[in-house]
């Protein structure tokens, strides 16, 4: 494997590693309450929707079909079980290890919420692995603020919800 495609993995799995460690610190009622900071939506549902994204990418690689998040399914079964999300991620960790990262796709997309038409684009694997990588973060950092505030006995990891180039940025001032 590629150097390149060996970081995108091994990201990949750094990545959901700490979501299954973060959700086996929560527990139940903390997975699931509404929280005014995130919208009265709970943490479970950030975890519901990084899953999904995940999934999309999975069932499309089998398929060879183009690839849709505006058409994910919404399982509320991750948002409400815990145990589940676990699971789950799981499996996403198990299938990053088997994928072909050079896979071409096609990506749909609409940024028109009164348009039933979507553009097509050209994509791959890994591109989109690199985006699920980025989405991933980004809803692990509104988790984390709200950890923060609402939770504030339970420690995460110094990385979780951290950009990679946040933490690339933060080791060159520690160098200097």
């Amino acid at each position: 494997m590629k150097k390149n495609q060996m970081q995108i993995t091994n990201t990949t799995k750094e990545i959901i590693r700490q979501l299954i460690d973060f959700c086996e610190l929560l527990n139940d009622e903390q997975y699931t309450e509404s929280l005014a900071l995130l919208m009265d939506n709970s943490i479970g549902k950030h975890i519901r929707h990084i899953i999904e994204f995940y999934d999309v990418l999975r069932k499309h690689e089998k398929n060879n079909d183009t690839v849709s998040y505006d058409l994910r399914e919404h399982c509320e079964e991750i948002e409400r079980d815990k145990n589940i999300a676990v699971k789950r991620l799981n499996i996403i960790k198990n299938w990053i290890g088997v994928l072909s990262l050079n896979k071409s796709l096609k990506l749909s997309i609409s940024f028109n919420p009164n348009d039933t038409n979507s553009i097509i684009i050209d994509t791959n694997m890994k591109r989109e692995l690199v985006y699920n990588i980025e989405h991933a973060i980004h809803h692990m950092a509104i988790i984390r603020i709200a950890i923060e505030k609402e939770y504030s006995s339970i420690k995460l990891n110094k990385n979780f919800g951290v950009a990679y180039s946040t933490r690339k940025y933060r080791n060159d001032l520690c160098a200097h």
